[in-house]
């Protein structure tokens, strides 16, 4: 019985090799043959399905790793440049504070609370003053210490739109600032951004700020209240505690500012967003696995790295952080924990450094910008607000371009070439395996059942096998 099973299976591999499209198999089953031509049509064989395996091995690794190409475009003449998203955090507020301290604590009180209030509303990490007026090592805890929730200081505290924003021109057109100037949540409390896709406010228009052959370099002119910083970020983008500091500009009373810079925007051809994340090395705005913004961007996935690190160091993230209920936001005893390892939090490094930081392995926005300063100018003034311009300094002469150069399609041309050149063989070659060694064995079985079924119930009549296509014999 095993040795007919072992012709049986032999028959099988034999019709196979005599039958198949492959190029080269029936060479070596063909009867008649002398030995050397088998071993010389094996060889052949052998060293085509290797040519082959390498070629498309090579095509899958650069349709991995090169499927895209990012080149400079200087077709300019035709462009529309976006101004970008600027956004306003306060960042002092001393009338506020001395304010809202009298009315929670009395007047008069102890003056460290306001510095504990003000450590609060513009936290930035640290709690050196509540620590030592209210922490676990306090020598004497205030009694006045949790009549209000961190959360409540900054809503008590801040101010409005209304407040900062006076006068906003864009190319000295003026339009209302709090129309367009709409509330964005930062991991440094609620900011006033203008044309930024991360506002709270989804349904407010963007500002049309365009620049063009036809327009010019466009100025955006504003007059801001207090003290505050002022980012200059892609629509995507947020402010956070890591932002460099070259699109940073610190806003003092009294002095005017007018900051001039250059931009190059990037273009994505269409098919790039139907290449998979890993092989363009990018993400789209709209492919967000965040929680603390809706759409995705560096930044933003930098603000849920340090969230989801002090969750996981603290149990807690502070009172500030986007999107966090009240119940996993840090009482005295979290902000001790985060004042603790501040140097652990607070910083972004690399996955190589050695030194104290947070490593956040996010994927770059694929239509972030390239923003550089051209020049600054500052000069005092007697108004006690300060003004702000924001200059495109001039049109753009290039951008940045991603390509699709290995699509699906390449990939699919480039294997069938290759096996098509080497083998002789197309698709269904390879669902002649199937067939040749499942369902046609199977199919033999169900034929062989019948017959012997009808020679059962009719054992006079004879049988006809002659209907069987023999092997194709050259």
């Amino acid at each position: 019985m095993e040795k007919n099973m072992k012709e049986k299976e032999t028959s099988v591999i034999r019709y196979f090799f005599l039958n198949t499209s492959f190029h080269g198999f029936r060479y070596i089953s063909e009867e008649g043959r002398h030995w050397t031509e088998r071993i010389f049509w094996a060889v052949c064989c052998l060293l085509s399905w290797i040519a082959t395996g390498l070629l498309i091995w090579s095509a899958w690794n650069d349709f991995q790793s090169n499927a895209i190409s990012f080149v400079v475009d200087t077709t300019y003449l035709d462009w529309d440049t976006n101004f970008p998203s600027i956004t306003i955090c306060e960042t002092d507020n001393q009338k506020n504070i001395a304010e809202f301290t009298d009315r929670t604590f009395g007047d008069p009180h102890d003056y460290n609370l306001d510095e504990m209030v003000k450590e609060q509303v513009f936290f930035r990490g640290m709690s050196f003053y509540t620590l030592q007026l209210c922490g676990p090592t306090a020598q004497v805890v205030s009694n006045e210490c949790f009549l209000k929730n961190f959360s409540d200081f900054s809503e008590q505290v801040r101010s409005k739109c209304n407040h900062i924003l006076k006068v906003c021109k864009w190319n000295n057109v003026e339009f209302d600032c709090c129309n367009y100037f709409r509330h964005v949540d930062t991991e440094m409390g609620t900011c006033f951004g203008i044309n930024s896709m991360q506002s709270r406010d989804v349904k407010v228009p963007f500002y049309e700020m365009v620049s063009n052959r036809k327009t010019g370099p466009g100025t955006l002119y504003l007059e801001v209240h207090g003290f505050a910083n002022l980012y200059i970020l892609g629509q995507q983008e947020v402010p956070s505690t890591t932002t460099s500091l070259s699109d940073t500009l610190q806003i003092l009373p009294h002095i005017r500012y007018h900051r001039y810079f250059a931009v190059k925007e990037i273009e994505n051809q269409p098919e790039v967003q139907y290449v998979s994340i890993n092989q363009r090395k990018c993400r789209f705005s709209h492919e967000s696995d965040l929680d603390v913004y809706r759409h995705y961007s560096y930044s933003a996935c930098c603000v849920q790295c340090r969230k989801d690190a002090q969750l996981k160091k603290c149990g807690c993230s502070h009172h500030l952080m986007p999107n966090t209920p009240f119940k996993m936001q840090c009482n005295i005893t979290g902000l001790d924990c985060l004042n603790k390892n501040y140097n652990d939090l607070a910083v972004i490094k690399p996955s190589w450094a050695n030194r104290p930081g947070l490593f956040c392995d996010c994927l770059p926005s694929c239509t972030e910008i390239e923003l550089s300063i051209v020049k600054d100018e500052k000069k005092g003034i007697i108004a006690d607000h300060a003004v702000v311009e924001l200059s495109l300094e001039r049109l753009p002469t290039e951008r940045f371009k991603r390509n699709v150069v290995r699509g699906k399609l390449d990939l699919i041309v480039s294997m069938g070439g290759a096996t098509a050149l080497f083998l002789g063989a197309s698709i269904l070659s390879f669902v002649e395996i199937i067939y040749y060694f499942s369902v046609r064995p199977l199919s033999d079985t169900a034929m062989k059942n019948k017959r012997a079924k009808k020679r059962r119930f009719h054992p006079n009549v004879r049988m006809d096998t002659t209907n069987r296509i023999p092997p194709r014999v050259d």
